[in-house]
């Protein structure tokens, strides 16, 4: 009876991770479009977690893109059509099979992970405050890591009236000294690859403000760039967005989100990606 006991036991030691395993998702719904649902329960959430065996079923007018975990292939879904998950990829139960590519960029699964949870959480918050707007000042870059080293610099403030711009070191060296009419300029230099820098913004002849931004390692700026070129459709720019998250330019990746909620107020998670 022991032996038996502890057979068992050792079985579902065994079994545990397995089944964990199991649980994992393998992909994820990183676009959709018209009438979409999943598992029979309406329209999944943006960044969905999709088991083996989820179910996806696509009206007339609907599409969708399911992205892979492990092998970063996308699927692209066109309805009328029921579709199953499958560790190998996104099966046609009815309607016309899927195509699939795989995209020049790959979602690190841990930043796939956090994004998929931050853009569930954000819909249960969607009823909080919205933020209070900007105070007159730098708005971009703040506090942040960039990556670009020609990033287009944005005051917060009225947009009709003229900014005065410097931008120096942190050591002190002036790098460029310039007004624009409006909220809004693009440095006509490049900024040297991971160096600290200060810059300040004022409105007309008021006090200046000033705010710090470090750019980003050159390995990691050309990374960027490269996804930049590359995202051109709206499944890419997700993938964008979370490359500029996994190498730390964290309010850049803000601003692409910002975009695509711009773009797209039909899937409200994107606003919540935003903050």
């Amino acid at each position: 009876m022991k032996f038996l006991a502890r057979a068992l036991c050792t079985c579902l030691l065994f079994l545990m991770p397995l089944a964990a395993l199991a649980a994992d998702p393998v992909a994820f719904v990183s676009d959709f479009r018209g009438e979409v649902a999943m598992n029979g329960a309406g329209r999944p959430s943006f960044l969905a977690e999709l088991l083996p065996g989820t179910r996806l079923v696509l009206g007339r007018d609907g599409s969708a893109s399911v992205m892979y975990v492990v092998t970063g292939e996308e699927f692209s879904l066109k309805g009328p059509g029921e579709f199953v998950v499958t560790r190998q990829g996104v099966k046609a139960e009815k309607g016309s099979a899927p195509s699939s590519r795989v995209p020049a960029v790959k979602a690190n699964t841990a930043i796939l992970v956090q994004t998929s949870r931050a853009a569930t959480a954000s819909l249960r918050m969607r009823s909080a405050p919205a933020p209070k707007g900007e105070r007159a000042g730098p708005a971009y870059p703040v506090g942040a890591k960039i990556a670009t080293l020609q990033p287009t610099l944005r005051c917060a403030g009225d947009a009709g009236a003229s900014h005065s711009v410097v931008v120096t070191t942190t050591a002190g060296g002036e790098v460029f000294r310039g007004s624009v009419k409006g909220t809004s300029i693009r440095l006509p230099v490049r900024l040297a690859a991971g160096q600290g820098y200060a810059w300040t913004c004022a409105a007309g002849s008021g006090e200046p403000a000033e705010a710090r931004f470090e750019t980003l390692p050159a390995e990691a700026i050309a990374a960027a760039e490269k996804a930049r070129a590359a995202a051109r459709t709206f499944p890419d720019r997700v993938l964008f967005a979370m490359l500029l998250q996994e190498i730390g330019a964290a309010q850049d990746s803000r601003e692409v989100w910002a975009q695509l909620a711009e773009e797209r107020p039909d899937i409200p998670e994107l606003a919540g990606l935003a903050r």
